[in-house]
């Protein structure tokens, strides 16, 4: 009887192991070194598409209320469309630093390798990614998005945005590592050919946005390296999507504004009953996507089981042995 529980125990253990170990082993997600080409930000028809920018109040998450845009092209200009730089997008596995002079006599940004420099209040706003951070000084990660299956991650902590001579760091994480206020992991969807979607959150520190948070939503087409190899289940498109309506409630307010760029002003944030704003446009469909995302295991995680297998071989092997060393 001895000897059959000890068996029991050291098959069930292996048996275990054996069940566990292959998803383990496949959890390491893979770095992309390619190309993210955007796909430019398209307002119509009551939805955006594409790659676009906004920016959430101080009061707000990730779902607003926002900071209307005078420059936009949206009738909802709480969104900002952007699109690809010079270099057709964002590279993940190299820098693409701003240039030495990163602004025009007008205060306009001069970078627009990853995006083309686009109108904010008047000034011309651009992003690049750098191995030192403009804002703070620190040094960066290299730029890198990372395929588990279908599933996207990474480490940006070196885009910039650059605007009326002034820098915000507005990578996930913040450079050195950490995820700061309202700041967000970076999370996303690929599919097998490419097409995807990363979207994240980065809090803003210092300069007439302090508190403020951008809210970042790439889309476009990989060109590279590490590309799953079966298709991802969901779509990468942002579908349309019509926010509740209350029967009988009055329009929306307009958007709230920002300061004039020369007053170096913060700008005025919207009254606590203030809602995200949808001004003309109620189906325009920019909310966040709650793309899925699954925790690694522990790092020890995988050396225990096999230490455990070890063991469990061991007294499987030895069952006799032990039984016997018992009934003396």
């Amino acid at each position: 009887m001895g000897r059959r529980c000890l068996r029991f125990g050291a098959a069930a253990a292996v048996l275990g192991f054996a069940l566990i170990s292959p998803p383990l082993a496949n959890a390491q997600p893979t770095p992309l070194n390619g190309l993210l080409a955007l796909a430019p930000g398209v307002c119509s028809g009551g939805s955006v598409s594409g790659s676009f920018f906004r920016m959430i109040l101080p009061t707000g998450d990730a779902s607003g209320p926002y900071l209307q845009n005078s420059d936009s092209t949206c009738s909802d200009q709480t969104v900002t469309p952007l699109s690809a730089g010079s270099d057709g997008g964002l590279v993940s596995g190299s820098y693409q630093p701003q240039p030495a002079a990163a602004f025009d006599g007008s205060g306009n940004a001069r970078s627009g390798q990853v995006t083309t420099p686009v109108r904010f209040y008047g000034v011309d706003f651009a992003t690049a990614t750098n191995s030192t951070d403009p804002q703070t000084g620190s040094g960066t990660s290299v730029p890198q998005i990372y395929a588990n299956g279908s599933e996207l991650s990474g480490d940006l902590s070196s885009l910039g945005v650059t605007w009326n001579n002034q820098v915000f760091n507005q990578g996930a994480p913040k450079p050195g590592g950490s995820y700061d206020g309202k700041t967000s992991p970076i999370h996303g969807t690929i599919d097998g050919a490419g097409n995807f979607v990363i979207e994240w959150t980065s809090q803003i520190v210092g300069g007439p946005f302090n508190n403020f948070t951008g809210l970042w939503h790439l889309a476009g087409q990989y060109r590279g390296s590490g590309l799953p190899t079966e298709p991802a289940a969901a779509p990468v498109a942002t579908p349309p999507a019509a926010p509740p309506t209350v029967p009988g409630a009055p329009p929306a307010e307009p958007g709230v504004v920002a300061p004039a760029p020369a007053e170096a002003a913060a700008p005025t944030p919207a009254p606590a009953a203030a809602q995200p704003v949808v001004a003309g446009d109620p189906n325009l469909a920019a909310r966040t996507v709650d793309l899925p995302r699954k925790d690694r295991p522990p790092v020890w995680l995988v050396p225990g089981l096999l230490i455990l297998a070890i063991v469990a071989v061991a007294v499987f092997t030895n069952a006799d042995r032990i039984a016997r060393r018992r009934g003396r």
